[in-house]
């Protein structure tokens, strides 16, 4: 008998530099791609809720967002976030996965938010959050 994949509970939509974002974390290893694609599916499914962000005196506002730590299987920290915003009742935003040292991921995620909400015909989608 085989087991049919249940779908996915959310719609993950990616930040365009997502892809840049995971190509990066091969200076980390293969495994650590996988974990971050292992991440992503967790979150589809529903089966990690990320810790809800706020205005963060070092990066800047975050309100609206939550963080997903993942490492490596095993591993006794967790180098890793993935940012990610609901938009709706079944679709999350994915906006950057990257590691947290120097909280350089959050900085990330807001830089992409200010430059998102001050491009020129940039699309008139709500920001991801409640």
């Amino acid at each position: 008998m085989t087991r049919r994949a249940k779908p996915a509970r959310y719609r993950l939509r990616a930040h365009p530099a997502v892809p840049d974002d995971l190509a990066a974390l091969v200076a980390y290893g293969p495994d650590v791609v996988a974990a971050a694609r292992a991440a992503l599916d967790d979150l589809a499914h529903g089966r990690v809720t990320g810790k809800l962000l706020g205005a963060r005196r070092v990066s800047g506002d975050l309100t609206g967002l939550a963080s997903v730590k993942f490492d490596l299987p095993g591993s006794p920290t967790c180098r890793f976030r993935l940012i990610y915003g609901d938009v709706g009742p079944c679709t999350r935003v994915v906006l950057a996965i990257g590691v947290r040292d120097e909280h350089a991921i959050y900085r990330l995620a807001v830089a992409r938010i200010q430059a998102d909400e001050g491009a020129p015909g940039a699309p008139e989608e709500p920001r991801p959050g409640p």
